[in-house]
């Protein structure tokens, strides 16, 4: 389980926009984000990086390092 958790979402939807999978969707009834399909996520970082308030957690078992291009 790439993604482990949410903690602290203040619901700008920048981590629901940013997954590539769809793995995370907004809660209706919160206004929060939540892992809807944890199973499509591919570690890219994406969510967490777009976060503004580092809201979302990686599972240290299957964390990958970002890989970030220069060119």
């Amino acid at each position: 389980m790439p993604v482990s958790k949410i903690h602290g979402c203040i619901g700008c939807t920048n981590c629901v926009s940013a997954c590539p999978t769809d793995v995370l969707r907004m809660d209706p009834k919160s206004g929060q984000a939540y892992i809807a399909y944890v199973d499509a996520c591919q570690i890219c970082h994406l969510c967490r990086l777009s976060c503004p308030v580092d809201a979302i957690t990686l599972t240290p078992d299957r964390h990958l390092k970002p890989t970030v291009s220069w060119a």
